[in-house]
């Protein structure tokens, strides 16, 4: 069970496992589920019949601040709670599936993501109170209620994010190892992963990068290093489909997240999928 309370001799605690198939939603995707009835139906009994996990980040919250109508985030707790217990809370924190990544020989072995241990913890101290329980009701809401200060520390993330990208594609020699590089276990998934992601930008120096890219590149990242799902743009997920290739032509043995958008019937092919997912025999 993904999010489970335990008693123990200093009160109830919570946890959380990453059981497959395991799945991220772009915001995007959120809210196609939220606000179509059918294929929500649809993914929720797929998803819990066969006790997989939804993987839910501190991105795609703060995504629902920037919406201009409440009733986005309310719709998305409806959603999300049909799936409770059956959810991870992750913070992106890259660096520390990056140190688990760098004690292994080959980029055979996935982890799962980081986890929010502050967003799990008032998860958990809702769960206590009495008129709340275990409820997602009011929970994406309060990012919307605090939308001004998220939206000014999301404006300082992506503007750190946007820096970086930049500073790497003006620099000759970064640019002439990338266009040299292949996938490979000198460098751990978590490196593999973003310098793949990131190849087209820095080949190609006039392409643009706007906001929304260094946003989709955390969308990206984590959840194809961890997941067994992810839907994603289109553009972000053709970035992915072109590292699947360079990764089996390098004959590398690195298993990363099947990747839909909604391009070519991309929603269905990702439903079909998960309703046939069978759990690898231990």
């Amino acid at each position: 069970m993904p999010i489970d309370f335990f008693q123990s001799s200093d009160g109830t605690h919570v946890r959380q496992s990453f059981d497959s198939p395991t799945v991220y939603l772009d915001h995007w995707a959120i809210r196609m589920f939220s606000d179509d009835p059918g294929m929500q139906d649809r993914f929720v009994n797929a998803l819990m019949s066969k006790r997989g996990t939804l993987l839910l980040s501190n991105v795609s919250f703060i995504e629902f601040a920037r919406a201009t109508d409440v009733r986005h985030s309310r719709d998305a707790e409806a959603f999300i709670e049909r799936l409770l217990p059956n959810i991870f809370l992750t913070d992106f924190a890259l660096d520390k599936v990056l140190a688990q990544e760098r004690a292994e020989p080959n980029n055979e072995r996935r982890f799962w993501p980081s986890a929010d241990l502050p967003q799990l913890k008032l998860l958990a101290e809702r769960a206590q109170d009495a008129p709340l329980g275990f409820t997602m009701h009011g929970f994406i809401t309060q990012a919307h209620i605090n939308r001004v200060e998220l939206s000014k520390s999301t404006e300082d993330l992506v503007r750190m994010i946007l820096d970086g990208l930049e500073a790497a594609r003006s620099d000759p020699d970064y640019v002439r190892k990338a266009k040299n590089v292949v996938p490979s276990d000198t460098r751990t998934r978590t490196m593999v992963i973003l310098g793949e992601l990131m190849r087209g930008f820095n080949l190609d120096s006039t392409a643009p990068i706007s906001e929304n890219d260094a946003i989709d590149l955390l969308h990206a990242a984590m959840p194809v290093n961890c997941c067994d799902y992810v839907l994603l743009d289109g553009p972000w997920a053709e970035r992915v489909d072109k590292m699947r290739q360079r990764i089996a032509k390098a004959a590398m043995n690195m298993p990363i997240a099947k990747c839909f958008s909604k391009r070519s019937n991309g929603v269905e092919a990702f439903l079909a999928d998960l309703e046939a997912f069978t759990k690898p025999a231990k």
